[in-house]
């Protein structure tokens, strides 16, 4: 009889330690761990500068000068993150502040947009972005190429053309 009290006991420890809420098969709690917060790695931001001449479209060759810059943020968002065919797309905002001038005259450009473009993983999106130059007497437009990967953004192309027409206008 003592033996059978002894080993109803000893189960009854063992279970009550068994089943504790600190199992080593539960899964380990985030709240007690001291994670430092840290950027989104699908978030690239920079600046690429602004410089050189451009030609004015016409009859006779005259150039104006650039300085100015492009602010960018280059984000990548996934929508289905599980292989083997992950589908994302890249969202694109952009900020340009920059000065054209002939010598003579000045004419700003600032303008912002936000694009959502699709890319394959070793694809290249040609982005082609219209700056209205601002006072122009001629409707003179900064057209900017950039070239868009899962990666980055950069600027392959700017030129100016004139006879801006707004999108939906003839």
């Amino acid at each position: 009889m003592k033996n059978l009290l002894l080993t109803l006991v000893s189960f009854s420890v063992l279970l009550l330690i068994g089943c504790q809420e600190n199992s080593i098969v539960d899964p380990i709690s985030t709240k007690s761990l001291n994670r430092s917060q840290t950027p989104d790695n699908n978030i690239n931001t920079g600046t690429i500068k602004l410089g050189g001449l451009l030609v004015l479209p016409g009859g006779f060759q005259s150039y104006y000068t650039i300085d100015g810059q492009i602010d960018y943020t280059h984000k990548l968002v996934l929508l289905d993150p599980i292989p083997p065919a992950p589908q994302y797309y890249i969202n694109v905002d952009l900020a340009i502040r920059a000065i054209i001038s002939d010598g003579n005259n000045s004419l700003d450009i600032s303008s912002t947009s936000s694009d959502n473009v699709y890319v394959s993983e070793e694809g290249i999106f040609i982005l082609e972005k219209s700056y209205p130059v601002l006072n122009s007497s001629n409707g003179l437009v900064l057209i900017c190429k950039f070239l868009v990967t899962t990666n980055g953004i950069g600027l392959s192309e700017m030129l100016l053309a004139d006879g801006y027409v707004k999108p939906g206008s003839k």
